[in-house]
């Protein structure tokens, strides 16, 4: 499994307008992942989102990473920010997982 991370920093005042995007454009089932989530940092972060998103295997998100669907949706997130260094990804190499049934 892999799971990833993608950490956002949008233009003042536009990050409920980006979770807002997330819902209605369906981002995080088009994905195809079992599972992901939007979260927003607990601290005072007002322009941070972290999306993250659980993968069965390598080639489940290289789909993800190669579908017109997602390019789509990128270029409906543009105009949430203000550079391209808003934008961070990480890859983890899952360990150990556990899920409560």
């Amino acid at each position: 499994m892999k799971f990833t991370t993608l950490s956002l920093r949008t233009s003042p005042g536009r990050r409920d307008e980006l979770i807002a995007y997330y819902r209605s454009a369906g981002i995080l089932g088009a994905s195809g992942a079992p599972a992901a989530q939007v979260l927003v940092p607990a601290d005072d972060e007002p322009h941070t989102i972290v999306v993250t998103a659980l993968w069965a295997d390598v080639a489940a998100r290289a789909a993800w990473q190669n579908s017109p669907r997602r390019r789509e949706i990128a270029l409906g997130m543009a105009p949430f920010f203000d550079s391209a260094d808003a934008i961070s990804t990480r890859e983890f190499h899952v360990a150990e997982h556990y899920a409560a049934q």
